[in-house]
């Protein structure tokens, strides 16, 4: 085989293993727009109507329920349980403290086998051997009441004062009728209602609707005048969430490397903000990525507009804020820090609330997995946050084909080698035509040595009667290199599917392989795999010079070093790849 043949090969997968590092470089997502803030319009061009906000009367025989406001409420906590998650809310701010999905963990048991081998290691190298951490419901709260907790609210007073009013515990905890909810039963719906009243005549109430069979929660909150003269406001609902860059080292805790993504004008805008390293490699996925980040660059942005949803987002777990439905001017502010704390901000355009009267301003929050179909059925097109690439239209048919076996066979290992296999049957005439090609080009090997002795000073030339000798021998020196070339689509879709697709997330194997959207923890199938790249360069023809047969057996090396830290699934695939290929190519050495 030509030395260009061989280049070409590396080239190829060197493609797959940048990919990533290229498409963000090269092809980013659009970032988020960072502008000045826009001054509002004065109070008096506001028209009212602009939000989906309801006018109401106070009904104080409705809200005599709950406590006054002379009255010291105490500090209390509120659980919630559905048959997705459990949730707490505190009553000192009306927020959300902790978020726990009841179908997921925060990352992988390990395996006995692992365990054993691990610590067997640590003993030989004389390190301190820790117990494995225990796997937990994953909670998408991942901040502390000191750094602020998710669902705040505040409100923005009109020009030209601009005040901030925020209904805070600093002037007493909110009022709550309930302290358990419990909805898990199928087609159950609960509620729950704060209220806190302010000293300047507002009575501000929160109502959290909850459904027993989905994620997504509605936030009513209705805002009471009972004060002698106009209120004109925005109201501005915050999530605040934390960048935790260590704990990306973790084994199945990618979700800590964030986005900052939203929805503007039919179109998703994105803005990378952690996860990778100081040096451009990912803790715990690039070989020798010891030094990496452990702040973010403070940053602030803003934008404004028809924006219809906000969300932090990781690989498989999403919480979106939804504006009201009819509201076109949303604000949106998002700002880090150097304590990798991230504040979003949804403000809306002004309202006014008569004296006496209410508003009452509704937002859906979604909170779990990046499934498609529950994501649909927000209906604002959130599904969208779903993103394989440039290979979506290949990740597609892939991810559809892994979960139709997988409801027979309920294990998605077996699912990759099942696929792997209808891979290689499709595409066998191609690999028929390269082995083919590849005796051929054996067997006009002498002819090129005399070739290249004979024109050894005249470049031109010699590719002249080299291109002349294929085309007499029908041979296309290219061919060898289409089984791997059409793999290139196949692996990087399989490998984004692995990646993001929920469905993978902790999908175990066998034995040790707990999760194949994560590396082999002790490393088995990749040096399998590197075996089996050995064996087929030994079986398969190569060119008789001495120089480019090392080359070639050099590859199974250096593949076997990437594939280390690749996800196990992707692993399996190549492994299943290679054994087909040996015995397809024992089978044609044997006629």
């Amino acid at each position: 085989m030509e030395k260009r043949t061989i280049l070409a090969i590396i080239l190829t997968f060197l493609v797959i293993i940048l990919w990533g590092v290229i498409q963000s470089k090269f092809f980013p997502s659009a970032p988020i727009k960072e502008v000045k803030k826009e001054e509002i319009a004065p109070a008096e061009k506001v028209v009212e109507k602009e939000i989906d906000i309801k006018e109401t009367k106070p009904k104080p025989q409705k809200e005599a329920k709950l406590p006054s406001k002379t009255k010291v409420v105490p500090k209390k906590e509120v659980s919630i349980e559905t048959q997705n998650y459990w949730a707490i809310f505190t009553n000192e701010d009306a927020r959300l403290k902790h978020f726990k999905l009841k179908k997921y963990e925060d990352r992988v048991e390990e395996s006995p086998i692992t365990i054993k081998l691990t610590q067997f290691v640590e003993d030989i190298l004389g390190k301190k051997i820790e117990e494995p951490k225990k796997p937990e419901p994953l909670d998408l709260v991942n901040t502390g009441e000191k750094e602020g907790l998710p669902l705040g609210i505040s409100f923005i007073t009109a020009l030209p004062s601009r005040n901030r009013v925020v209904p805070t515990s600093s002037d007493g905890n909110w009022e709550v009728e309930k302290e358990q909810l419990r909805l898990v039963n199928a087609g159950e719906k609960g509620e729950i209602t704060f209220a806190k009243s302010l000293e300047n005549g507002w009575r501000v109430l929160k109502r959290y609707r909850f459904s027993s069979d989905q994620y997504a929660i509605d936030l009513e909150v209705e805002v009471q005048n009972n004060s002698s003269k106009e209120i004109i406001s925005q109201l501005e609902l915050e999530w605040i969430g934390k960048i935790e860059l260590a704990k990306l080292a973790d084994e199945g805790n990618k979700d800590y490397g964030l986005k900052s993504v939203f929805f503007k004008n039919d179109k998703v805008e994105t803005k990378d903000l952690g996860g990778t390293g100081s040096s451009g490699c990912t803790p715990g996925c690039t070989p020798g990525c010891e030094s990496h980040k452990t702040k973010i660059e403070p940053f602030e942005t803003s934008d404004k507009g028809d924006i219809r949803w906000y969300t932090f987002t990781g690989e498989y777990f999403t919480a979106l804020l939804i504006p009201p439905p009819t509201e076109k001017n949303i604000t949106l502010s998002v700002k880090g820090d150097e304590k990798n704390l991230l504040r979003a901000s949804v403000i809306t355009s002004p309202f006014s609330i008569p004296s006496n009267q209410a508003v009452k301003i509704p937002y859906r929050i979604y909170m779990g997995p990046k499934e498609e179909g529950q994501l649909k059925t927000l209906g604002v097109n959130a599904e969208k946050l779903v993103d394989f690439g440039w290979f979506t239209v290949v990740a597609k048919p892939l991810i559809w084909l892994l979960k139709l076996t997988n409801t027979v066979t309920k294990n998605f290992g077996i699912d990759i080698i099942i696929l792997s296999i209808l891979i290689k049957i499709i595409f066998l005439p191609l690999t028929q035509i390269s082995f083919k090609s590849m005796k051929e080009m054996q067997k006009v090997q002498p002819e090129m040595a005399r070739l290249k002795a004979t024109y050894k000073n005249d470049k031109a030339r010699l590719q002249q009667e080299m291109m002349l000798l294929y085309k007499r021998r029908k041979i296309n020196p290219m061919s060898g290199c289409l089984p791997m070339a059409i793999q290139i689509p196949v692996f990087i879709a399989l490998y984004n599917a692995l990646q993001y697709t929920i469905e993978m997330r902790h999908a175990p194997f066998f034995l040790w392989i707990k999760d194949l959207a994560a590396k082999d923890p002790i490393y088995i199938t990749p040096l399998i795999m590197g075996a089996t790249m050995v064996i087929q360069q030994k079986m398969t023809p190569t060119a008789a010079d001495p120089a480019q047969a090392k080359m070639f057996m050099l590859m199974p090396v250096m593949f076997t070093f990437l594939f280390l830290n690749f996800p196990s699934g992707l692993v399996l695939y190549w492994l299943i790849n290679n054994v087909l290929s040996i015995a397809h190519q024992y089978y044609l050495n044997k006629k």
